[in-house]
């Protein structure tokens, strides 16, 4: 999915939600733009590939990919209470339940985090990497606060896509929406 040297094919020109490639579903929220990676969602529902070990070694992967490409991650620090982008950001992530958010600023122009969110034992725990423009992670690219951040998904609307593929793949239309 994360390529040693950037982001999936279509991850910066995304306008909508869809599918990057087979297995890379893309949520598109304003100048946000999700990559879903893992979903925990109903214990009663077992899914292998949502192990706690499963997702920690991919988050690990991603994370090594990132590093390849910008260099060593900082924590963002999702309670601070600023008046820039940084700060819309993170209420915007807080909004989201996020937990834990990794993050690295790929160039002056783009920033790209890797976002725990949720709880195992609340079934509703996710991971997900976002690129988002570098002033909301990156104190020297830092703007103005940035209003109407949403950076809430689920698996639902990942599962939404398959739908949506296969209708228009039935009326002869295929590729990213």
């Amino acid at each position: 999915m994360i390529r040693s040297h950037a982001l999936p094919p279509g991850a910066l020109e995304a306008a909508r939600d869809g599918w990057l490639a087979p297995g890379i579903p893309i949520l598109v929220r304003g100048e946000a733009k999700i990559l879903p990676l893992a979903w925990w969602g109903d214990a009663a529902v077992y899914n292998p590939y949502a192990e706690p070990a499963y997702i920690a070694a991919f988050a690990s992967h991603v994370q090594g990919a990132a590093l390849h490409r910008a260099g060593p991650w900082t924590l963002l620090d999702l309670s601070a209470d600023r008046p820039d982008g940084i700060g819309s950001y993170t209420a915007a992530l807080r909004g989201a339940g996020a937990t834990r958010v990794e993050c690295w600023v790929y160039s002056s122009a783009i920033g790209v985090t890797l976002v725990w969110a949720g709880a195992q034992d609340t079934c509703d725990a996710s991971l997900a990497v976002h690129v988002i423009p570098a002033g909301w992670v990156s104190e020297r690219h830092a703007g103005p606060s940035a209003a109407g951040i949403d950076v809430r998904w689920s698996w639902a609307e990942v599962v939404a896509l398959d739908s949506d593929a296969s209708g228009r793949e039935e009326d002869g239309e295929h590729g990213r929406r």
